[in-house]
């Protein structure tokens, strides 16, 4: 486990960074990613998993094959609840019999989430920034007029206000009532305790102190890969969802103290391409700090 204390500066100097945001009003394709990987309505949900690990993101926009149109959008989070924890898990028993491996054939249009929320090309970053705290997700695809899309912008794309020294410490805007997961808490409850409390992520602790987290990320690659079939000696999807976390948690942590400079956290996340960061005392954890507590501060 890593702590990190010292940056080298941004070379912004001591910036505003709420002006900074708000003058930035040129168009979200400033910052937004042009390279979007999209997929099509019937690419199987088990392609969709594999190419959201090959490209390492978290959200697949889904448009018409024939216009380009957005149509809906595949998160980590649908895929979650499809494999054990919600509503769309409902398809794999009545609509497959429980067969897991057939229902992970199935098209995406069955999981996605149609209509979602989008950015138009021309707005502002402020304005786009406003979007994703209405709506609590955790990035938009851009369009265009004709709605297709041409960038996505997520949250992450915003940590790079953040000056290096922004003046406020950690502790005044980490949440400090962390739902976590022991180590024996098998896959199934950790999905279903993401889905039920609307979390991406749970640290790990064991007595008392932090010995790992589990994201959506570890889960879907565990999920995407081969590692799930070791699980599975009768082909049962019950089988791999009783494995504990500890086989895929991530150990190797980097975590912030709660008197850090909430700029030196926002630069810690953006160079490890994390979205959060456990807050702790020696090993004690103490709360969490998320790119969306920095969005939050940012407008």
């Amino acid at each position: 486990m890593r702590r990190y204390s010292i940056y080298k500066s941004r070379d912004r100097g001591p910036l505003e960074f709420r002006s900074r945001l708000r003058r930035e009003e040129g168009a979200i394709m400033t910052i937004a990613s042009r390279d979007v990987v999209a997929i099509s309505p019937s690419l199987p949900i088990k392609d969709a998993t594999e190419r959201m690990i090959k490209y390492g993101v978290r959200r697949l926009p889904v448009t018409d094959p024939g216009t380009g149109r957005l149509m809906g959008i595949l998160v980590t989070r649908d895929i979650l609840n499809f494999l054990s924890g919600g509503d769309k898990h409902l398809i794999v028993k009545n609509k497959f019999g429980g067969n897991f491996l057939a229902a992970m054939n199935e098209g995406v249009r069955e999981i996605m989430t149609p209509n979602p929320p989008c950015g138009k090309n021309t707005a502002s970053i402020a304005e786009v920034a406003k979007i994703l705290i209405k709506t609590g997700v955790g990035g938009v695809p851009i369009v265009d007029d004709h709605v297709r899309v041409v960038g996505i912008v997520t949250e992450r794309d915003f940590v790079r206000f953040m000056p290096s020294r922004a003046g406020v410490r950690v502790e005044g805007h980490m949440t400090k009532r962390v739902v976590t997961a022991d180590p024996e808490l098998p896959i199934g409850g950790a999905v279903r305790r993401m889905i039920s409390e609307g979390f991406r992520r749970l640290p790990v602790v064991e007595g008392g102190e932090l010995v790992g987290i589990v994201t959506s990320v570890d889960i879907l690659r565990y999920f995407g890969t081969s590692e799930m079939f070791k699980h599975m000696p009768r082909g049962r999807l019950e089988e791999a969802m009783s494995v504990s976390v500890s086989e895929i948690m991530t150990r190797d942590l980097v975590t912030v103290g709660p008197d850090a400079d909430l700029g030196e956290a926002a630069q810690m996340m953006e160079e490890r391409g994390c979205g959060a960061l456990p807050v702790v005392v020696g090993r004690k954890l103490v709360g969490i700090i998320t790119e969306r507590d920095i969005l939050k501060l940012l407008i």
